[in-house]
């Protein structure tokens, strides 16, 4: 006796099932695979940036040029800005509680440059 049509559709009806369900579950893991080493990679230059900040020391608005002020302005959604010369800049990005960038490499003097070198080079 033969198999009927509807039990050899119904038959690879579940093989194709079967087949999808192992697919989907391999590119889950592939997924949550990818999305760990993205969040590593992620956490990984958070801290490079937070071991730079910490080595550059803690900035001063006053340091940084009207131009990087304005940026900061902008970026952070402050309005009203445009006019402002670079205390008021510095009044109202402190008001907003924009934390300050490090100062500018071109603030340092050569000796404390070459104290950032070294410590660079110290670093694991």
């Amino acid at each position: 006796m033969s198999p009927s049509i509807a039990d050899l559709l119904e038959q690879t009806n579940r093989e194709l099932a079967g087949t999808d369900a192992r697919v989907y579950r391999r590119v889950g893991e592939h997924l949550k695979r990818t999305g760990a080493a993205l969040q590593s990679l992620q956490d990984a230059e958070k801290n490079e940036s937070a071991a730079t900040k910490a080595l550059l020391g803690q900035g001063s608005f006053l340091q940084q040029s009207v131009a990087n002020l304005k940026r900061l302005c902008k970026e952070n959604g402050i309005k009203g800005y445009t006019r402002l010369q670079k205390k008021a800049l510095a009044e109202m990005l402190e008001l907003h509680g924009v934390t300050p960038p490090p100062p500018p490499l071109e603030s340092f003097t050569k000796k404390q440059l070459i104290a950032l070198v070294r410590q660079l080079l110290a670093l694991p």
